[in-house]
């Protein structure tokens, strides 16, 4: 990033704090309740609020209808009680996602850092600053997800691993924070393993 990206980056990342604290000091709110706000608003907004759309989307396009029962929560009959039991559903998919992408983007930040050196400390900062935001948000769904059993459902971490690696492979192959070498700088001859890219 030039030194420009760097400045609206981070007057963005000021307003947003600004606006936070201005929303806080208005409302009354203290900055726990909301600091759990913005974590279950991170949450719905990766689970159900994506599915809603995807169902929209299917509905519109395929003429797919979704079936949806209304009832009372408060009724003594047993005939909808298999509505309200929590199930491990494709909702739960996404957000575990979010965190394996996450924590293996920090680890990979770590050792890019490492490998570079002091050069490698600015972007580290700025890459696991948002990895580590990113896993603060869902650390309450971390816990809901681990229950009373201190475990993960098998099924869940197979999709989510799934999902992370071929969201891992889509980036290493996009490829956006390294520069692009010219092909004209490169010697003819070379093989690409002993390639001097400074010649």
């Amino acid at each position: 990033m030039t030194n420009l990206g760097n400045l609206l980056y981070l007057g963005l990342t000021i307003s947003i704090i600004l606006t936070n604290v201005i929303e806080m000091w208005w409302s009354g709110v203290s900055i726990q309740d909301w600091w759990r706000n913005v974590q279950f608003w991170v949450i719905r907004g990766v689970s159900p609020y994506l599915f809603a759309v995807f169902q929209v989307f299917l509905n519109l396009m395929g003429g797919i209808d979704t079936n949806f029962t209304v009832t009372a929560k408060a009724a003594d009959d047993i005939e909808f009680g298999d509505l309200y039991i929590v199930k491990r559903t494709t909702l739960l998919i996404p957000p575990k996602t979010l965190i394996i992408i996450n924590i293996v983007g920090a680890v990979a930040g770590f050792s890019d850092a490492l490998n570079k050196g002091i050069v490698g400390c600015g972007p580290l900062f700025g890459k696991n600053f948002f990895a580590f935001w990113v896993i603060s948000h869902l650390f309450p769904f971390m816990k809901g997800l681990m229950g009373c059993q201190n475990r993960t459902p098998t099924i869940l971490v197979l999709w989510s691993v799934l999902l992370a690696s071929v969201f891992s492979l889509i980036w290493v192959k996009i490829d956006p924070f390294v520069n692009k070498v010219d092909s004209s700088t490169i010697a003819p001859t070379c093989i690409a393993i002993d390639c001097d890219i400074t010649t």
